[in-house]
C-alpha cells in the first residue's frame, strides 16, 4: 500500500494522531522523545486491519490525562519530585510511552502479520497452518485488549487511589501500613478505580469491536476475562513494585521521593534519603513487565477457555 492509499484509508485515524499530538505539545503531556514515540505506537496500530487496537490507544491516552489531573495539587503535595519540587506526574517520556504502549504493539504486529501473510511465507515461519496458529490468532485480539485494561487499572488505580482518605497498606505484607505513594503500597479504593478503568476499557472495545472491521463481537466470557485481566494487572504491579522496584523516602518529611519521568532516585550514602527494597526494575520497567504478565496470562487462560475474538 503507497502513502496515499494510507493517507485516505487512515483519514481518521490520521486526523486523531494529530489532534492528540497537538494537544500533548500544548498541555506538555509528553516530551519532544514522548511525542516521538506516541507516532510510532500510533503508525504501528494503524497498520493492524482490526480498527479496534487504535481506538483502544485513544481513550487509553485521553483517560491517562483525566485522572492525572484530577487532584494534581493534591498529589503534589503528597510526594516530592527528586528536583526539589513537589510531586506529581510531569511530561511523560518516550521510554515511558514504551512501557505502556510496547508490549501492545509487539501483539499488533504478529496479529496482522498472520491475518494479512499468505499461507507460503507463514509456514515458512512455523506459524500457520500449524495447529496452534489459529488459536494464536483467536486469542492475540484478547492479549491486546487485556495490555490495555491493565495499563489503565493501573494508571487509575494510582493516580485515584493516593488521594484515598485510607493509609495504603504494603501488597505482600498486607499488615504494615506505608507513606503515600509507596511501590507496592495498596488501597481498597485503588483497587476499585481499577475495576472501574479495566471495564471501560472493556466496554469500549466490545463496541468497537462491533461496529468495525471485522466487526467481530466480543462475547461476555471474553469480556469478563479482559476485565479481570486488568484487575490482575494493576495488582500485579504492586506486587513488582513491591519486590523488584526500590521505594525512596526523605528522611525529613517522610515523603516518598519520586524521579522525573519514571527514572531511578539517586541516594547517596549519609544523604538525607533513605532507599528501601531492591532497586532492579524502573517504574517504566516495572509498567512493561506488569503489561506483558497481565496480556500474556489472559491469552493463556483464553486458550485454555477456548475463548476469543
Amino acid at each position: 500500500m503507497d502513502l496515499k492509499s494510507f493517507a485516505i484509508d487512515h483519514a481518521g485515524q490520521i486526523a486523531a494522531t494529530i489532534g492528540l499530538v497537538t494537544f500533548a505539545l500544548a498541555k506538555n503531556k509528553l516530551t519532544p522523545g514522548g511525542i516521538v514515540s506516541a507516532i510510532g505506537v500510533a503508525v504501528v496500530h494503524m497498520l493492524s486491519p482490526w480498527p479496534v487496537f487504535f481506538w483502544l490507544l485513544v481513550p487509553f491516552f485521553l483517560l491517562g490525562v483525566l485522572v492525572t489531573k484530577i487532584g494534581h495539587e493534591a498529589k503534589a503535595r503528597l510526594t516530592q519530585s527528586s528536583t526539589g519540587s513537589g510531586g506529581g506526574e510531569g511530561a511523560r517520556n518516550w521510554v515511558q510511552v514504551f512501557a505502556n504502549s510496547g508490549w501492545a504493539c509487539i501483539l499488533i504486529a504478529l496479529h496482522t502479520y498472520l491475518v494479512t501473510s499468505t499461507p507460503f511465507r507463514s509456514i515458512h515461519l512455523g506459524l500457520t497452518p500449524g495447529p496452534y496458529a489459529p488459536a494464536l490468532t483467536r486469542v492475540l485480539p484478547i492479549g491486546i485488549m487485556a495490555q490495555y485494561a491493565a495499563v489503565g487499572a493501573d494508571t487509575f488505580g494510582s493516580e485515584l487511589g493516593i488521594l484515598s482518605k485510607s493509609t495504603p497498606f504494603l501488597i505482600t505484607a498486607p499488615w504494615k501500613r506505608v507513606p503515600k505513594g509507596t511501590n507496592g503500597g495498596v488501597t481498597i479504593e485503588g483497587v476499585a478505580y481499577g475495576l472501574v478503568a479495566s471495564t471501560l476499557i472493556t466496554l469500549i472495545a466490545y463496541a468497537t469491536l462491533g461496529m468495525m472491521p471485522p466487526y467481530r463481537g466480543l462475547g461476555a466470557p471474553s469480556a469478563v476475562l479482559v476485565i479481570i485481566a486488568g484487575v490482575f494487572g494493576s495488582l500485579l504491579d504492586s506486587f513488582l513494585g513491591a519486590t523488584v522496584q526500590a521505594t525512596v523516602t526523605d528522611k525529613s518529611s517522610g515523603k516518598v521521593v519520586e524521579g522525573p519521568g519514571g527514572q531511578k532516585v539517586l541516594v547517596r550514602p549519609g544523604g538525607s534519603r533513605v532507599m528501601i527494597g531492591r532497586d532492579l526494575l524502573s517504574n517504566s520497567g516495572v509498567n512493561f513487565a506488569m503489561a506483558a504478565g497481565a496480556s500474556v496470562a489472559a491469552m493463556v487462560l483464553a486458550y485454555a477457555l477456548d475463548l476469543g475474538v
